[in-house]
């Protein structure tokens, strides 16, 4: 087992209908972006179970997605989502969408969010509670294995 990759939890499934599609007959772009943002919420339902402090929130500040494999109307699709880091204010995560059954990634996105106060509407610190969750639930990045020497 590679101890470097991140664990993943399933975080969504979906079905792509028809209407999802674009005029080229596969998933519009502002569908995956619907599909990642429940995946997010899911992910952070994980991380931060209890309920969460009014006023305060989370908001994207970057995405970088790879759309490696078309997805068309009538195929079933399972999003996992990994913690990559913990940062003061922001953590990074990723979600992978997979169709369902050959497990073939059809798109995977590295995202940066930061927490946030909605009244001031600036970044705050993210909480010690979501790093301890994210270690109890053995979410948190580990390390490359480094080679022994013989």
């Amino acid at each position: 087992m590679d101890d470097s990759k991140p664990r993943q939890i399933e975080t969504g499934r979906r079905v792509v209908y028809p209407w999802y599609c674009d005029v080229m007959g596969h998933l519009a772009t502002q569908h995956y972006m619907a599909f990642l943002d429940d995946a997010f919420l899911h992910f952070m339902a994980e991380l931060a179970p209890a309920p969460q402090p009014e006023r305060l929130g989370w908001a994207d500040v970057r995405h970088e997605i790879d759309y490696l494999a078309e997805l068309r109307a009538g195929d079933l699709v399972v999003l996992r989502s990994s913690l990559l880091a913990i940062g003061r204010k922001s953590i990074r995560h990723q979600t992978e969408i997979r169709r369902q059954g050959c497990g073939t990634v059809c798109a995977r996105v590295i995202s940066t969010t930061v927490r946030f106060d909605l009244d001031a509407r600036r970044a705050i610190d993210v909480e010690p509670g979501i790093a301890a969750r994210a270690q109890a639930l053995d979410l948190l990045p580990r390390a490359a294995s480094k080679p022994s020497c013989p």
